[in-house]
């Protein structure tokens, strides 16, 4: 291809279909109208959404149901702003007098517009996210690559090291190798990407045939993915994926007008090799640009300077200090300031029960220990100090403590203040009533001291983290430069190498053959070093796993399955949550598996009073539903043993709802599992409405949670 290419797509910011053929009924400013008068509307929704013939099953389809779309319609119906005028004209055109707007008009005008979308999206504000169009892209995802697929990708893009997540994407589409290497990777493109190329596979899948449900499916994935990234991005897909391009018509006529003017596009050259140097900047600092717009004012839990960081350690050079700015960044605003908030917290805690705190458990100088940044390997770098941040920024929760702690001391709390204010006026009845008050408060504070030891053994993980990428870090600073690694395709875009002409040098046949063998060793090392880094890697995560093994577990000690417990099961007398786990699984003939996650809940859920309906839902799981499946019964046939109080699956909100489905996502066996399958223990708000979580995996029953009604959508 010529190199003097400038441009690879004509598409706009967002993948929008011009259409002219509304008039000018519609008043107002906020569309753009042609000289004629017609108005002109940018569509973002893929053709079967516009079409009148099959758009109302298409909206269906990607909403997952007829009522899902009502409610959505129902709400942008009632939007009230002077602003929507246009977008409510739009809907209503042309309809008669006493007929109903059809909800797909109203979806395509409100949410099918890039101008309308952006006008609701502004009167909306945050509640927006929940009926957008995005909002059911996991949902769909889900039906169309398979849930698992999907998580495992969206755990890539959470999760996975720099490196490893480019080399996933530039597999899918090499000619994007040479953007990265110019140092516009950013983590918030990572998805789409990995999803794009999930997607073209499937579609260059010929085996699986797609049904009308499966195209309208995968034509919406396909346009909200291409719009969530920069043109750039979306416009090289387009220019170097056919069976995308398929997709959307009226975009391929614009690509071959393109093509004609500058030729095709090899998705297997990079891109920098296919443009002018001139045209290859622009589009670098038009991702730039993208980047930090739409990132702008978005909560986001990592430092900015780490992606940057990231980004940049795929190119050529992060800059000399920029990991130690990150990290002590990190500390001084966020790790630090909890660390001693929560330790000091415990302290006082402690002193408060009369029991020891360690100190050497809990050290002060925990975090904020200083660094240096290594020299070289700085996307193990990178992705070592992304994972410490991660990690402290789901555990080390300092509000959730204190009202766990508040909680916990209430009753010591009330029982120390009625003893204060018997006291200030002693009888022989008040002396009494102190008596048995301090009896009370003795056994109150022996629970608590239970619990505050459990409190702080939890804390370990944390401490260990720590400690590790200590470890891990100064295994970096001993490990050196590796070398310079750079790409002469990007070179030129971000930064500007003076060459220097090299002195000629007479070289004897015997100096030319020293040098080969350097090289040859040279070589030999280096592979060496990267099997050197592999075992120590799979040693860390060895160790890792040996700690893990010694984390506290939740699971009462067998002596406590006692006669004694037995009698009041039989008696239903006192018996607690983990009283009829503990029964269960002790009668079930190994059939029943019970989680710590299980024992833990059941464990907090200790004052749930209907223990009675809870061993009687579980023993008809485990006993006759149990037996039904293992018949070969279907669900829907087992299920009829249970009744109301089983339910087979969560909802759409709840299965789609990234936090509300990890909510239920437990693991077992090394897998995470998500455990939609709920018995239903007690009726009401929180613990008095308690669900049993459960799965039947490889022919055991897997109990996972019991406590509390955990957040749905109608409480989210």
């Amino acid at each position: 291809m010529d190199a003097a290419v400038e441009t690879v797509s004509t598409a706009d910011t967002e993948l929008c279909v011009t259409d002219i053929s509304i008039s000018d009924q519609i008043n107002g400013s906020g569309d753009s109208q042609e000289s004629d008068g017609r108005l002109r509307l940018s569509y973002i929704v893929p053709p079967a959404f516009r079409q009148p013939m099959v758009n109302q099953a298409a909206w269906t389809t990607w909403y997952g149901s007829p009522k899902a779309i009502a409610d959505v319609t129902d709400v942008l119906m009632r939007l009230r702003s002077p602003k929507l005028n246009n977008v409510r004209g739009l809907a209503t055109f042309n309809l008669p007098k006493g007929r109903s707007v059809p909800p797909a008009t109203i979806m395509l005008s409100f949410l099918g517009v890039a101008e309308h979308r952006h006008i609701v999206a502004e009167v909306m504000g945050d509640e927006f996210d929940r009926i957008d169009l995005g909002s059911k892209l996991e949902f769909n995802l889900g039906q169309l690559l398979g849930n698992k697929a999907r998580d495992q990708l969206r755990t890539m893009a959470q999760t996975s090291a720099a490196t490893d997540l480019v080399s996933h994407i530039e597999r899918c589409f090499p000619i994007m190798r040479s953007l990265f290497q110019a140092g516009v990777f950013y983590r918030e493109l990572a998805l789409p990407l990995l999803y794009l190329g999930a997607l073209k596979d499937r579609l260059a899948d010929s085996s699986q045939k797609l049904n009308q449900t499966d195209r309208f499916r995968i034509d919406m994935a396909l346009s909200v993915l291409l719009n969530a990234l920069p043109s750039p991005f979306s416009g090289v897909i387009l220019g170097t994926c056919e069976s995308i391009l398929k997709v959307f018509p009226e975009q391929a006529a614009k690509e071959e007008r393109l093509i004609a003017k500058r030729g095709p596009m090899d998705p297997a050259v990079p891109l920098a090799e296919q443009m002018s140097e001139n045209g290859f900047a622009s589009l670098v600092q038009e991702v730039v640009t993208f980047h930090y717009s739409s990132s702008a004012g978005r909560k986001q839990p990592l430092p900015a300077l780490l992606n940057a960081a990231e980004a940049a350690a795929l190119a050529l050079s992060p800059g000399e200090n920029v990991l130690t700015i990150v990290y002590k960044q990190f500390c001084d605003d966020f790790a630090l300031p909890r660390w001693n908030a929560l330790t000091e917290s415990l302290q006082k805690h402690a002193g408060s029960m009369e029991v020891p705190f360690d100190h050497k458990a809990l050290p002060r100088d925990l975090i904020g220990r200083a660094i240096e940044q290594p020299k070289g390997h700085t996307c193990e770098a990178v992705q070592l100090l992304r994972g410490l941040i991660q990690f402290n920024h789901a555990h080390m929760d300092v509000e959730a403590f204190t009202k766990r702690a508040d909680k916990q001391l209430a009753k010591a709390r009330e029982l120390e203040s009625q003893i204060s204010t018997l006291g200030a006026n002693l009888t022989a009845s008040a002396m009494i009533k102190i008596a048995s008050l301090a009896q009370a408060g003795s056994e109150e504070i022996m629970a608590n001291r239970n619990w505050f030891k459990t409190e702080v053994e939890s804390l370990s993980p944390l401490v260990r983290t720590w400690q590790r990428f200590y470890e891990e870090w100064d295994r970096l600073l001993r490990k050196g430069s590796p070398g310079p690694n750079k790409h002469a395709a990007s070179l030129a875009v971000v930064e500007k190498l003076h060459k220097q002409p090299a002195a000629p040098t007479a070289t004897s046949p015997e100096v030319e053959d020293l040098q080969t063998q350097i090289e040859t060793l040279k070589g030999l090392l280096e592979q060496k070093d990267i099997d050197s880094n592999e075992m120590r890697v799979e040693l860390y995560n060895l160790r890792l796993f040996k700690e893990n093994l010694g984390l506290p577990v939740h699971r009462p000690e067998p002596l406590a399955l006692n006669m004694d417990m037995m009698r009041r099961v039989a008696m239903r007398d006192s018996i607690t949550p983990t009283d009829v786990l503990m029964f269960i699984e002790s009668v079930s003939e190994g059939r029943v598996v019970v989680l710590d996650s299980a024992w833990k809940s059941a464990k907090e859920a200790a004052s749930f009073q209907q223990t009675g309906r809870m061993l009687d839902v579980i023993t008809t799981m485990v006993f006759p539903y149990y037996d039904s499946l293992m018949a070969g019964n279907p669900d829907s046939t087992a299920r009829a043993i249970l009744g109301n109080s089983y339910s087979a699956n969560e909802s759409e909100t709840v299965s789609s709802h990234r936090r509300l489905r990890a909510q239920r996502e437990f693991e077992y066996q090394g897998e995470i599992h998500f455990f939609e399958r709920h018995l239903k223990a007690g009726n009401g708000a929180g613990l008095e409405g308690m669900r049993i979580h459960f799965d039947i995996i490889d022919g055991k029953v897997v109990i996972a949670y019991t406590g509390p009604h955990l957040e749905c959508s109608s409480s989210n």
